[in-house]
């Protein structure tokens, strides 16, 4: 990761990050062994995860799609990254679930979100949330490439 970090100009960030996240996702094969990774690695591609699942449909998808296996995973990573905007964004979308938990069970939870009626408070409010995350991308990718640096001796 150093290699990558030595060449870290105000141009290439993104490119960069792209670089230590694909080498990341190589070593837990694409998240399906996230316990390969330290402890200082697990919370960016968890991050990282959450993230591509908002950015390719929304925080409606999100909690569709992974919610039950993601949520507590979520709370503490952006904490620990120094994601704090991602995270209030996360626990305001926790609120607004339908119901005063969010199942484990993942079909559980796709119920409660498909017994909505069409037009909902839920979804619009979302939709919102989901508005203010998409303004966070260089906020995301300076503060993720900051943990990295901050703790590159552990990559």
């Amino acid at each position: 990761m150093k290699q990558y970090l030595e060449k870290l100009k105000v141009d290439n960030k993104k490119e960069i990050y792209e670089l230590i996240i694909d080498e990341l996702w190589d070593k837990c094969e694409d998240g399906r062994y996230i316990d390969r990774l330290n402890e200082v690695e697990k919370p960016l591609i968890i991050s990282q995860i959450i993230q591509d699942n908002i950015n390719g449909g929304g925080i409606n998808s999100f909690f569709y799609n992974n919610a039950n296996s993601l949520i507590s995973q979520g709370l503490v990573v952006f904490q620990k990254i120094g994601l704090t905007k991602v995270d209030d964004i996360f626990q305001k979308a926790i609120e607004i679930y339908p119901a005063k938990t969010i199942p484990d069970d993942l079909e559980e939870c796709r119920k409660i979100l498909e017994d909505l009626p069409e037009d909902n408070e839920v979804d619009e409010e979302w939709y919102k949330l989901s508005d203010e995350f998409y303004q966070l991308g260089e906020y995301i990718l300076n503060q993720n490439l900051l943990y990295v640096t901050e703790n590159i001796e552990q990559f």
